[in-house]
């Protein structure tokens, strides 16, 4: 008897805004294939026996290629077991999810859809952004600045009263600029730039069509970000409402020698933080060691917070142990 594949669409960054059916069948999974975007912190709903395999891919150094995460799903799929894959945003929108469906179907692995919020919902209704608006814009537009030669996007007849979201857009900036130009858009058309949407560490920058590059440029801006072009950017007035929680910007590390519950952590992420929940000690679930050391590579988290006592006096004044990988 072969098992089943759910994909099951994390949401954009915050891990509230994962669906009540992703939460039910991530924790009934028996194996969790998750991606880089995915807060990790969603692992904590997991079943204790539950079997975690990262599949992350960073822009030009992919961890597992897509042919052999396709080759894992048939070879999990065809055992007798719940098998997630726990994508960012939404598994339809920009996720390959067309591809590893095929590959199920070509063995008949049966699998289910979950949708998951995609980042331009989260990314502009975070930043204060309205996608549509009766005044402004009565369409949206999707779209990847990474196209197949010789694809073309209509960004004039795209921007006229409607929005724009340009995923994974940032590297592409320049040559996404040049065609918006030559196609006639006005060089004056809001631009905003959303990184890590959703998230406590999350940045938003506005700009114009003519700006933006410099724009970019001088905050630094990097993927994951998001870009919306339209009108609609000119809702935006100075930080909206999750910019405005008390722990927004605040990059909080919990650690406790228990293991750390789900509602705590996200007690923390209600108020804006960033957070991430690490649980150490000889009697720590060590299935997220490698998870713990793959995130810390990536982030960086400059407050603590001891859930234990004992914790908390022991290591008030080591700090940067914790800082250097400490699991």
């Amino acid at each position: 008897m072969m098992g089943k594949v759910y994909f099951v669409g994390a949401g954009s960054g915050d891990p509230e805004l994962l669906t009540l059916k992703g939460k039910r069948v991530l924790e009934s999974a028996d194996v969790i294939i998750y991606d880089r975007l995915v807060h990790p912190v969603l692992l904590y709903l997991a079943k204790e026996s539950a079997h975690f395999i990262y599949s992350g891919k960073y822009p030009k150094n992919h961890v597992l290629k897509q042919k052999n995460i396709n080759q894992l799903l048939l070879e999990e799929g065809l055992k007798e077991q719940n098998v997630v894959r726990l994508k960012g945003g939404d598994p339809g929108i920009f996720g390959r999810v067309g591809e590893e469906i095929a590959t199920l179907q070509s063995e008949g692995i049966s699998y289910e859809i979950v949708p998951g919020v995609t980042a331009a919902s989260a990314a502009s209704s975070y930043s204060g952004i309205p996608l549509t608006h009766r005044e402004y814009s009565s369409k949206v537009t999707l779209a990847t600045a990474h196209r197949q030669a010789g694809e073309t996007i209509d960004f004039k007849g795209l921007t006229e009263n409607g929005t724009m979201c340009l995923y994974m857009g940032v590297e592409r900036v320049e040559s996404t600029q040049k065609k918006l130009l030559e196609q006639g858009v006005s060089s004056q058309l809001p631009a905003a730039i959303v990184e890590w949407g959703s998230l406590g560490r999350q940045r938003t920058v506005t700009a114009t069509i003519q700006t933006m590059v410099e724009v970019i440029e001088k905050h630094q801006i990097q993927n994951p970000s998001l870009i919306i072009l339209g009108n609609v950017v000119s809702c935006r007035n100075g930080a909206d409402w999750f910019e405005q929680l008390p722990l927004f910007g605040h990059r909080i590390l919990l650690i406790d020698t228990e293991k750390i519950d789900f509602e705590t952590i996200i007690s923390y992420t209600q108020q804006g933080a960033d957070v991430y929940a690490i649980q150490v000690g000889e009697n720590r679930d060590q299935r997220f060691d490698e998870v713990h050391q793959q995130y810390l590579r990536d982030h960086y988290f400059d407050e603590v917070v001891y859930l234990n006592e004992e914790l908390r006096t022991m290591y008030k004044k080591q700090w940067d142990v914790f800082n250097k990988r400490f699991v």
